[in-house]
C-alpha cells in the first residue's frame, strides 16, 4: 500500500497489531479515522504503549461523522469518528519521503548538505539534509524556506544512512510524530507533489513569529 493518500482511502493510526478483516471497535463512545494519512500517522506515534506505531487502511461498518472535540489549530489528529467498528482492509507499509524547498529541481537531481539554513545562524552551512514521511512536515519546509521562488515539495530517496531529526523528535510529543529525518548524504529527487496545500495564513504567521522568538533567544538547530 503506497503512502500517499488515495481518493476514498480512510486510515486509522494505532499501536495494535492487526490483520485484514479485524475489527477496530469503539472505545467509550467512538472509534476514530481519517482520510488524511498525516493525521493517522500522528495518532499512531502518540498512542499509548511501546509497540511500533501502525497505520491501517480501514472501512467503516456504520455512519461516520466529523469530530467536534478537536481544537484547531493544534497537532493533527484523526478527524472523523464512528460509533460502529472499523474493518481493517490493509496496512500502509510502503512510505513516500518528502523534501520541502524553493529550489527548482527535476527527477534525478541530488539535494545535498552544505547549504545555508532557513533559520538560526545563517553564516554557516548545514552538515545535514532534511526530509520527512509526512506531507505536513514537508509543507512547512517549503513555506519556511528562504527566497522568493514558489515553494516546492519533492518525493525523494536517501542515498545513505538516515536518522531521526533531533530538532523535532521528543521535543513536545513522544517519538517522532512528524516522521522527520536527516542524512549526511544527498537525497535523490524521484518526483514532485503538485497538489499540496499550504497552511492557513494565521498558522504560517504564528510559526514564523515562533521561529523569530527562538532566534532572539539564541536557540540553534542541532547539527
Amino acid at each position: 500500500m503506497a503512502a500517499q493518500s488515495s481518493v476514498g482511502h480512510l486510515y486509522h493510526g494505532t499501536r495494535a497489531e492487526l490483520t485484514p478483516g479485524d475489527l477496530i471497535k469503539p472505545g467509550a463512545l467512538y472509534v476514530y479515522l481519517s482520510p488524511n494519512l498525516d493525521e493517522a500517522i500522528w495518532d499512531a506515534e502518540i498512542a499509548a504503549g511501546d509497540r511500533p506505531g501502525r497505520v491501517y487502511v480501514v472501512e467503516p461498518t456504520g455512519p461516520v461523522g466529523e469530530r467536534t472535540d478537536l481544537r484547531r489549530p493544534g497537532p493533527p489528529s484523526m478527524s472523523l469518528r464512528s460509533r460502529e467498528p472499523l474493518r481493517v482492509t490493509g496496512e500502509v507499509t510502503d512510505w513516500l519521503l518528502y523534501h520541502g524547498t524553493r529550489a527548482d529541481l527535476k527527477p534525478g537531481d541530488l539535494i545535498k548538505p552544505g547549504y545555508t539554513p532557513n533559520f538560526g545562524d545563517r553564516t554557516r552551512t548545514h552538515a545535514w539534509v532534511y526530509f520527512a514521511r509526512t506531507l505536513d512536515a514537508a509543507t512547512w519546509g517549503a513555506e519556511l524556506a528562504g527566497g522568493d521562488a514558489p515553494g516546492r515539495i519533492y518525493v525523494v530517496e536517501p542515498t545513505g544512512p538516515i536518522e531521526d531529526d533531533p530538532n523535532l523528535t521528543d521535543k513536545k510529543f513522544r517519538g517522532n510524530p512528524t516522521k522527520s529525518y536527516r542524512s549526511r548524504d544527498p537525497l535523490r529527487v524521484t518526483g514532485e507533489v503538485k497538489d499540496w496545500k499550504g497552511h492557513p495564513p494565521e498558522a504560517l504567521k504564528a510559526m514564523k513569529e515562533g521561529l523569530e522568538r527562538l532566534k532572539g533567544q539564541g536557540a540553534e538547530i542541532i547539527d
